[in-house]
């Protein structure tokens, strides 16, 4: 039901303070070009929630109907107008999509060939790197995908099928690892990653 465009919107807000942003903040975050953008892709993510939930979209006395509702609270405040995710779609989100945010991308890039292909022949294979509590490489999901994809569940280095799968997929647990580290200004590419068991992979960083 959602897309690789609704996965960042909610896991945006699901890591928010009160899961609440204005839509310059969404905007400045995610790369939208601008606000309307944002509140075009509001629109079909409410439709297709307000489908799911059974919600009625706002009437104006014009007629015109307000889909956003179906998906945030919303309230003035100093710093502009606040969408909050609404508490039944959060509880829904963090239920059904119990998996890492990062691994929910590499999951819809399995699922997606096509389009995985024709995002990575545009993708830039210089990570981008965001602030948290520490550092961090903003990985290239496809990547994963297709390293994984490419192993068909057994390690690249010593060939032993995967030792178990996913709980939350039963996709064969590998862990793509980076040839050369992308701290040590490693590409995040396909050339440059590879498929290993979790021995392989201890033994890659600490053998």
């Amino acid at each position: 039901m959602l897309d690789s465009e609704d996965h960042d919107l909610l896991s945006y807000y699901m890591h928010q303070p009160d899961q609440s942003a204005t839509a310059t903040q969404v905007m400045d975050e995610l790369g939208y070009p601008s606000v309307g953008a944002i509140n075009l892709h509001v629109v079909r993510l409410a439709k297709k929630l307000a489908n799911f939930f059974c919600y009625e979209p706002d009437t104006r006395a014009n007629g015109q109907l307000r889909w956003w509702p179906c998906l945030f609270d919303g309230q003035e405040e100093a710093e502009g107008f606040v969408w909050s995710l609404k508490n039944d779609i959060q509880t829904w989100y963090r239920d059904a999509y119990a998996l890492d945010p990062f691994y929910i991308k590499v999951h819809l890039a399995l699922q997606e060939p096509a389009q995985r292909e024709q995002r990575l022949a545009q993708a830039s294979k210089i990570p981008v790197k965001r602030r948290v509590t520490s550092w961090e490489f903003a990985r290239n999901p496809d990547v994963v995908a297709v390293v994984l994809s490419q192993a068909n569940g057994y390690c690249q280095a010593c060939g032993a099928k995967a030792p178990f799968a996913r709980k939350s997929d039963g996709t064969p647990y590998l862990e793509v690892h980076h040839r050369v580290p992308l701290a040590a200004g490693g590409e995040d590419s396909v050339e440059n990653a590879i498929a290993l068991c979790p021995n392989c992979h201890r033994e890659a960083h600490y053998g």
